[in-house]
């Protein structure tokens, strides 16, 4: 499996595509497909044997709230049938961020979620609104096979003593991380994701296999002298689909085909 930020870059779609085919993946997941791009990674994708494609944008009734930071919408695409497609419901503020099929492998059905959350930096509030709102979806399931994938954006940071920093909290002149103007709610919201839903059968696979002392990024921030590394982007999947390996995949980001990293992920079911 591959989740991946795609970045809506039209030029450098048919990059990503020979980025994809050279991994042959059995399911994707795609984020920041745009109105322009969608119909060309449907064109192209079943050349990868992905014959099976839906788009979070052609599932909104008015295509007139998709521009600016709401342009940009999701696509699973799979060599199997895929169900019961939909998008997110009235829990979730913008529900063209929030993409749910049932992929029927020849093994057993699996229940697949991705999601690109905004930015708290440009969005704010909508930022922890949207992660509320699918927490208390995915809380509210019963499937015993669950994939959720995308770009959160978030943490901030991850310690290699295990302790999670989230964007409710800055950094001092000293280098110490001390509440910050966000409060408890965005912690929370936060928290919920990234740590919280392992207590309900979606366990952040990365950390499951490396612990913490492996670092891992999908993005990377410049700025002058400094460089930020973020693990944005993540896979949660449920424990009996016995994730086996984990890897963040950077030759696309390095050559700018997106400004993310691909997240590959194998399954032993």
């Amino acid at each position: 499996m591959i989740t991946w930020n795609v970045a809506g870059r039209v030029k450098m779609l048919p990059r990503q595509i020979e980025y994809l085919a050279t991994l042959q993946p059995d399911i994707i997941t795609l984020q920041e497909v745009t109105k322009t791009t969608a119909p060309l990674f449907k064109d192209l994708l079943p050349s990868l044997g992905l014959k099976h494609i839906v788009c979070s944008l052609d599932f909104v009734i008015d295509s007139s709230y998709l521009k600016g930071p709401r342009r940009y919408g999701l696509i699973i695409a799979s060599k199997w049938y895929l169900s019961n497609p939909e998008i997110g419901g009235e829990l979730i503020t913008w529900p063209e961020r929030f993409l749910s099929v049932t992929v029927d492998t020849p093994y057993l059905p699996i229940k697949i979620h991705t999601t690109h959350i905004p930015p708290g930096s440009s969005n704010c509030w909508i930022k922890i609104e949207i992660l509320e709102g699918i927490y208390q979806t995915l809380v509210a399931e019963d499937y015993p096979y669950r994939i959720l994938t995308g770009d959160f954006n978030l943490p901030q940071e991850e310690l290699p003593t295990g302790e999670v920093i989230t964007w409710a909290y800055k950094k001092n002149n000293i280098g110490k991380y001390i509440p910050g103007r966000r409060n408890e709610r965005w912690d929370n919201s936060e928290r919920n994701i990234i740590i919280g839903l392992k207590e309900h059968d979606l366990e952040d696979v990365y950390r499951k296999l490396y612990g913490y002392s492996k670092e891992g990024f999908s993005w990377l921030l410049k700025m002058k002298e400094k460089t930020w590394r973020r693990r944005f982007d993540h896979v949660f999947a449920s424990n009996d689909l016995h994730p086996v390996e984990a890897a963040y995949l950077h030759e696309a980001r390095i050559e700018k085909a997106s400004d993310h990293a691909m997240l590959e992920v194998m399954f032993d079911i």
